[in-house]
């Protein structure tokens, strides 16, 4: 059984939604992929992209190593699973790296929901994108989970409080995604927002949450997604949590002398930015200027599609 998932990118609501505001999340055409089938005499767990020495083992169970440490989580949701075969387990996140640096797509997430759709199949389970989001919410410790509702159900989502529906991304918007080169750590840009919010008035992160809901209503436009841009800075700058880095700054300059808009998409930080118009020639025009100092745009589209499975 082969399962697989794509990536995704915050277009808007990150910081935000973890004050209960909604967020525009897009599965992108990076997918992560899970293979398990049957053998004998001996259980194997490898991976490629996300490095982790191979395990071989005699035993009919998951081993208490890296390599396996997500499917353990996903088993551990599924309740009491006998496994009755020698198993292998193969887990690809190699679309997911580039130059052999994550380029902050969710790996883990949509490995997440490729191994759970790969297990329930085989199981005969019918699959819950809920019980995908706890395990792993529990494997990683935290998280809105707004990474596996988009990888799960594709396309472009509006993620709130744990609920999701689809968004139609407005027709006349056009977008590239930019890596900036540089890893950034998720976890570590949360844990320094949730510390700055427990000493700071809630009035940046309120006007942030207000842009975001804007831009889903009857206002959304160009112009709100820029005051929304404008609310991020404002809450980088009062919080010092480093979202525009020099390399978002970069491209954001890059931006303004296009006419595009520009933001980190996440924590930011480093990681993926993404640039926005209504005008094909200008996107080209910032493509082009961003690639001349290292930048290139990453060849990326909207991934329609969420969980795949096939025997």
């Amino acid at each position: 059984m082969i399962a697989s998932a794509p990536g995704k990118v915050v277009v808007w609501g990150e910081y935000a939604v973890l004050a209960g505001a909604p967020a525009a999340v897009m599965a992108v055409d990076r997918r992560a992929q899970c293979e398990i089938s049957t053998q004998q005499e001996l259980s194997s767990f490898s991976s490629a992209g996300f490095l982790s020495t191979a395990v071989h083992t005699p035993h009919k169970r998951i081993p208490n190593a890296p390599v396996a440490s997500l499917m353990q989580a996903v088993v551990n949701q599924l309740g009491t699973v006998e496994i009755t075969d020698h198993l292998r387990c193969h887990f690809d996140t190699r679309a997911f790296f580039q130059d052999g640096e994550k380029l902050g797509l969710g790996s883990s997430a949509a490995l997440c929901c490729a191994i759970y759709a790969c297990l329930c199949a085989l199981l005969g389970r019918t699959p819950l994108w809920q019980d995908a989001l706890e395990a792993h919410q529990k494997w990683q410790g935290s998280g809105s989970g707004l990474d596996i509702a988009c990888c799960w159900h594709g396309g472009v989502v509006r993620f709130q409080q744990a609920g999701c529906t689809s968004f139609a991304w407005p027709e006349d918007w056009h977008f590239a995604l930019c890596n900036t080169g540089q890893a950034a750590s998720t976890q570590a840009h949360v844990n320094r927002f949730s510390a700055w919010r427990g000493v700071e008035k809630d009035k940046r992160i309120n006007a942030l949450s207000l842009a975001s809901e804007t831009l889903f209503g009857s206002e959304a436009s160009l112009d709100a997604l820029g005051a929304y841009i404008d609310a991020l800075r404002a809450l980088d700058q009062s919080g010092a949590l480093n979202i525009f880095s020099p390399q978002h700054e970069s491209l954001a300059t890059i931006a303004s002398d296009t006419g595009v808009l520009y933001k980190p998409c996440g924590a930011g930080g480093g990681d993926i930015g993404i640039a926005i118009t209504d005008s094909a020639p200008k996107l080209n025009d910032f493509c082009m200027r961003a690639a001349q100092v290292g930048f290139g745009p990453l060849d990326m589209e909207i991934a329609v599609d969420g969980i795949r499975t096939r025997a």
